[in-house]
């Protein structure tokens, strides 16, 4: 994502101790992304992924009190253990472009998402009103609790 896009876009990153192809299998293989998908106190429902450039990825995010929110991506890129592309939305709109990228450290590896937005108030309606940078946080910080717990 270009720098010129700064107000229109989140970025969240943590560098995590483990290999990328270990982050990779959690994000990408559904018996593991159920498992930890989403901010504290969602979980996801009813995932269908077709990994592949074109492809679909659809599941209901479900809140704490039990709201359900329908989601449905379709990949624009994939390169196995390193990156993935997508256009993020409920089916109807596309509400972001999303990008995943794990880089390899000396120390394990670095997760970084990037969120571009249409606008600049698209992106601050998220960060304001639904707490997309804290959940996004805490999205990144149940990955990594899930890796050590279950994949290595």
């Amino acid at each position: 994502m270009p720098a010129n896009n700064s107000e229109r876009e989140i970025v969240l990153s943590r560098e995590v101790p483990f290999a990328p192809d270990l982050v990779w299998r959690a994000i990408v293989e559904t018996e593991h992304m159920q498992r930890w998908w989403g901010p504290d106190g969602f979980t996801i429902e009813d995932v269908v992924l077709d990994l592949r450039v074109g492809g679909t990825w659809t599941f209901v995010m479900v809140g704490p009190d039990g709201t359900r929110f329908p989601n449905h991506s379709v990949f624009t890129e994939i390169t196995p253990t390193k990156r993935l592309a997508f256009d993020h939305g409920d089916g109807q709109r596309e509400w972001f472009k999303s990008t995943i990228e794990l880089i390899a450290t000396g120390e394990g590896t670095r997760i970084k998402i990037g969120h571009l937005f249409p606008d600049k108030a698209a992106r601050d309606d998220v960060v304001n009103n639904y707490g997309a940078i804290e959940g996004g946080q805490q999205h990144l910080a149940k990955l990594e609790a899930y890796v050590a717990a279950s994949l290595i």
